[in-house]
């Protein structure tokens, strides 16, 4: 999108600006970030980030107003009720009225049951509808944006859905909702180009159908696959699309539905089957990684760059066909009736119709009546005439006879050959649910034995649990019991330090009682011995084993090996 979008506002009583511009960047600026973001995009984008990426994506910030939304809420809608008219000479008011019943219709219908469009979240979707439609009136209001709304409803406030809403329509499908739907057109156009290119068998089988493309693929893109294809899936495709800026990505998906499901189209017999196979197959394409991975990688050729050339290509002639539509010189083939099957052909006039015509109108010339014989009289000419006419009514009933001969011989053919089909398919369908009766029977099969080694797994688990609860238990019980001898080896040394104390104090208190005995003796000898009499001289020191440290080198060394 590298186009400013300019919005008009109209005047209001409490804001004389008429004319605001919003100017929206473009999206392909490159930033360092930007392939990390493409790969989260494709991937998927989580849920809880959707509506603030989507926000991002569109760029609301940059594209919202201050107090815009709330002037396009005036009750009265006074800054609208001014006389201004459209194309078509109606009031812009009297358009309003027309789509706000409208609205009140498709309301009910969105999201029936989804707990978050209840009574507050329907006046809501109301509001942001309305505003849309006062906002655009070249657009107003049309189906499918009751969904797009409401989609965005849920995932974020009501005023950011209106701007989210609003840069979807005006920027990514401008020309897409208006009255003639011009670039709707052109992209059906495009795309029924690119499928020719791409699917050329599956083109050929349809048109020998009579099935166009666009009876399909039109739906498809008005509603941006948001009633297509499952939930999920279509997430995923708005997550690309709003990321990209532009609208390849519904061709993307389209084509990657027909890579999916072609080879299931190719056996349809008629335009019946082939449309209701596809709508069908496409509704229930879950899984979404399988569809975005398709889109996105298998038509990467099917750029922007391509789409817009093509469209140069196609939007002169729908340009045209919609001026000739509107003049009413001829009948054109407008593809707008192609999305709605609005498409008739015309029989040829009845023979009695070209002979009234003949006959009430002016008077042929005499040549051309007479195929230019000149000698016959105006009697015998209308005797001729009148006979030739009555030959023609004849082969015209003969020939109706024998068409309606020919259609009932038709319709019973086609009969018989619906109940070959039918048997043929009920044949298959046997066929089919035999096999898949035995492909049951193998799974069962497979699963009782999957089941058997699963429970002798979990026995040998339970097993193997108890042996190391176990081994956990005799672990700990030999901790407990290697504590214990630790402690009791503690007692037993601190024991034997306090013994060895005592054995030192008593020694002690031996050397002082001998040394104190010696010196009684000594004082005794001194009072009774006469003079040259040899003196008593001290004892010798016992070195008994009370002498020497009891032990104290074997408990420094006990003390070191702890």
């Amino acid at each position: 999108m590298d186009h400013t979008n300019i919005v008009q506002v109209g005047p209001s009583n409490n804001d004389e600006t008429t004319n605001m511009a919003i100017n929206h960047v473009s999206k392909e600026s490159t930033y360092p970030w930007k392939e990390e973001i493409e790969c989260m995009v494709h991937g998927g984008v989580p849920m809880g980030l959707r509506g603030e990426l989507w926000q991002a994506f569109v760029g609301v910030r940059l594209r919202k107003v201050d107090g815009y939304y709330e002037r396009l809420l005036v009750s009265k809608a006074s800054c609208y009720d001014k006389g201004l008219a459209d194309s078509k000479g109606l009031s812009i008011k009297v358009q309003i009225e027309k789509w706000k019943g409208q609205i009140e219709k498709d309301l009910p219908r969105t999201f029936p049951g989804h707990p978050a469009l209840n009574e507050d979240g329907r006046n809501a979707l109301r509001r942001i509808l309305t505003a849309y439609a006062r906002h655009n009136p070249s657009v107003g209001y049309c189906q499918a944006m009751n969904f797009f709304a409401g989609l965005l409803l849920l995932l974020m406030p009501e005023e950011n859905a209106f701007w989210t809403l609003v840069g979807i329509m005006d920027d990514y499908f401008e020309g897409y909702y208006s009255e003639e739907m011009i670039e709707s057109q052109v992209d059906q156009l495009v795309l029924e180009d690119i499928i020719r290119e791409r699917f050329p068998k599956l083109v050929n089988h349809l048109d020998s159908l009579g099935v166009q493309v666009a009876w399909v693929t039109g739906p498809w893109f008005l509603s941006i696959f948001l009633n297509v294809i499952p939930w999920e899936s279509a997430l995923r495709v708005w997550d690309v699309l709003l990321f990209d800026g532009n609208r390849v990505m519904l061709f993307h998906t389209a084509l990657a539905l027909l890579e999916l499901y072609g080879s299931s189209l190719v056996t349809t017999k008629d335009a019946g089957d082939a449309i209701m196979l596809l709508q069908s197959l496409a509704g229930s394409t879950f899984d979404s990684s399988q569809l975005v991975l398709t889109a996105c990688i298998g038509f990467q050729s099917v750029n922007e760059v391509k789409l817009q050339e093509l469209r140069e290509k196609y939007r002169p002639e729908v340009v045209d066909a919609m001026k000739e539509r509107s003049s009413g010189l001829k009948d054109s083939k407008c593809l707008a009736s192609q999305l709605y099957s609005f498409k008739y052909d015309l029989g040829s006039l009845p023979i009695e119709g070209l002979c009234n015509q003949h006959i009430v109108g002016n008077e042929p010339k005499l040549e051309e009546l007479s195929r230019g014989d000149a000698e016959l009289d105006l009697k015998e000419q209308v005797k001729w005439l009148k006979a030739e006419v009555f030959r023609l009514l004849k082969e015209k009933r003969c020939a109706s006879l024998r068409a309606e001969e020919l259609e009932a011989a038709l319709m019973e053919m086609v009969k018989q050959d619906n109940r070959r089909i039918l048997s043929a398919k009920v044949e298959y369908l046997e066929k089919e649910v035999s096999e898949l009766h035995q492909v049951l029977s193998d799974k069962q099969e497979r699963e009782r034995v999957m089941i058997q080694v699963l429970m002798r797994m979990e026995q040998e688990q339970k097993v193997a649990e108890d042996a190391r609860i176990s081994a956990e238990q005799g672990a700990a019980a030999q901790k407990y019991a290697a504590h214990v001898l630790q402690e009791k080896y503690e007692e037993a040394m601190n024991e034997l330090a306090q013994m060895e104390k005592r054995a030192v104090m008593a020694e002690t208190l031996l050397d002082a009682t001998v040394q104190y005995q010696c010196g009684q003796v000594k004082a005794q000898q001194q009072k009774a011995q006469s003079p040259g009499t040899p003196t008593c001289e001290d004892p010798p020191v016992r070195s008994g084993r009370l002498s020497r440290p009891f032990g104290l080198g074997w408990l420094d060394k006990n003390k070191a090996n702890r």
